[in-house]
């Protein structure tokens, strides 16, 4: 049992934490994105098979998440280096026990947010694994001069993997809004099935009230079941975890082939 039969208020249960009354070794996520903290915490790998992380954020020290996360990330960029040649990057989770890194972040405290580097093509067109946050136009183009442009169909491609993942359901992918609307106006021209753009305009959203996103991409996943009981708390709307619990339990519901794919893990591998 997660909590070895004792129960314990939700202010008293970090503190819980830390004498092993948590002792299977799995994570907890508590409290807010903005106000919360991580108690055992998995540790995202420096590299693995389809993503790195480079020096900047190595050095914070930002490297933890819910399990579910660093499982989805990990699954999530494997199944992306089958797809293409470039790694993903990926940058901040949050601190080992969670809580405020306000110099870099006001969320990523409870270990359910990540911020990725978009996938981009150098000034000649060719496939590039970014060095660096550089920040992007409404047309995708960087404004550093560097020539680096978003890469929309790769966009579209991890956008689509991590809609579909089985590993966590996702909640949102802050994107800078114009770069999220050349992603959808992508997937419907390539005729995607219209319950899966509809979810990806749900999820590919510029936050109202935080940083435009326009030089990397942010992930946040819901709070796993079990967390919710331990005080995690989701914030903003439940219809893409309500969906994905419907069409896990009934694949006739909504579109078929989403169904099959939230069902059979080897379907997305192919």
């Amino acid at each position: 049992m997660r909590l070895a039969g004792l129960v314990c208020t939700l202010a008293a249960l970090a503190g819980c934490a830390e004498l092993g009354v948590i002792s299977d070794g799995t994570s907890v996520s508590m409290g807010k994105p903005q106000r919360g903290w991580l108690v055992g915490g998995a540790k995202i790998p420096d590299r693995g098979e389809g993503f790195f992380t480079r020096e900047t954020w190595k050095a914070r020290g930002n490297r933890y998440g819910t399990d579910e996360m660093v499982d989805l990330l990990t699954a999530v960029s494997r199944r992306m280096a089958t797809k293409v040649k470039q790694r993903l990057v990926i940058a901040d989770l949050s601190r080992k026990r969670g809580g405020e890194a306000r110099e870099w972040h006001a969320s990523h405290q409870s270990g359910r947010d990540v911020d990725l580097l978009y996938y981009v093509r150098d000034k000649a067109g060719k496939q590039v694994e970014p060095d660096a946050m550089r920040v992007f136009d409404a047309a995708g183009n960087a404004k550093d001069g560097s020539g680096y442009t978003v890469d929309v169909p790769r966009m579209w491609l991890f956008v689509k993997e991590v809609l579909l993942a089985r590993e966590a359901p996702v909640q949102w992918i802050f994107i800078f809004q114009p770069l999220a609307d050349r992603i959808v106006a992508y997937a419907i021209d390539q005729k995607e099935p219209e319950a899966l753009v509809a979810k990806a305009k749900r999820a590919l959203k510029q936050p109202g009230n935080g940083a435009p996103h326009h030089d990397h991409m942010h992930v946040r996943i819901y709070c796993s079941k079990a967390d919710l009981a331990y005080g995690c708390q989701n914030i903003g709307p439940m219809e893409l975890m309500v969906e994905r619990d419907a069409e896990q339990d009934n694949p006739e519901l909504g579109d078929p082939q989403l169904g099959r794919r939230l069902r059979r893990p080897s379907d997305r591998l192919r």
